[in-house]
C-alpha cells in the first residue's frame, strides 16, 4: 500500500493505483484510480457546509444526470466519526454503476468521499474502497491527531 499524508489527512491506497490532487478556491480534492473506471475521491471543503446540504446536492446531481437512479441511505462510521452515507446505483452507457458517498464534518472542514465502480468491477473495487476508507485519519497536525 502507498500512503498519502497532507492537508491534515492521511490514508493508504493500493500500490498500483494512481493519485491526483487538485486545489480549487480553497477546497482540495484527492483522487486515486485503478487505471480503469473505478475511483475513490476525497473532497475537503474548507467553508464547512452542512452535511445535509452536501448530501442533498449529490443526490440532486445524480438524479438530474441519470434516468434510472436508486438511492439507499444509511449512517456509517468513518475516521472515528459518524458519516451520512449513500449508496447510489445508476445506469450509464448501458452499464449499472454504483457510487458510495460519505459526508461528515470536522473542526477544519466538511469531508466528502465519493467512490464509484461499474458492476463488473464492483467486487474488487469495493474491497479497495473499504480498505482506503478504513485507513483514513483526519485532523492531523504533523504526526499528532487533533481532537
Amino acid at each position: 500500500m502507498q500512503r498519502y499524508k497532507n492537508h491534515g489527512i492521511a490514508f493508504q491506497y493500493p500500490e498500483d493505483w494512481m493519485l491526483e490532487e487538485e486545489n480549487n478556491e480553497g477546497d482540495t480534492t484527492i483522487t486515486v484510480t485503478d487505471g480503469e473506471t473505478s475511483f475513490w475521491s476525497l473532497h475537503l471543503m474548507r467553508e464547512r457546509p452542512q452535511v445535509e446540504e452536501v448530501i442533498e446536492e449529490i443526490e440532486t446531481a445524480f438524479k438530474g444526470e441519470y434516468d434510472e437512479v436508486d438511492v439507499e441511505r444509511s449512517i456509517k462510521q468513518l475516521a472515528r466519526r459518524e458519516a451520512e452515507a449513500r449508496e447510489i446505483s445508476f445506469v450509464c452507457l448501458e452499464l449499472v454503476n454504483t457510487a458510495f458517498v460519505r459526508v461528515f464534518r470536522t473542526g477544519r472542514f466538511t469531508v466528502m468521499i465519493l467512490c464509484q465502480a461499474t458492476d463488473h468491477e464492483l467486487e474488487d473495487a469495493r474491497s479497495n474502497f473499504e480498505a482506503i476508507a478504513d485507513s483514513l485519519d483526519v485532523d492531523l497536525d504533523g504526526d499528532i491527531l487533533i481532537s
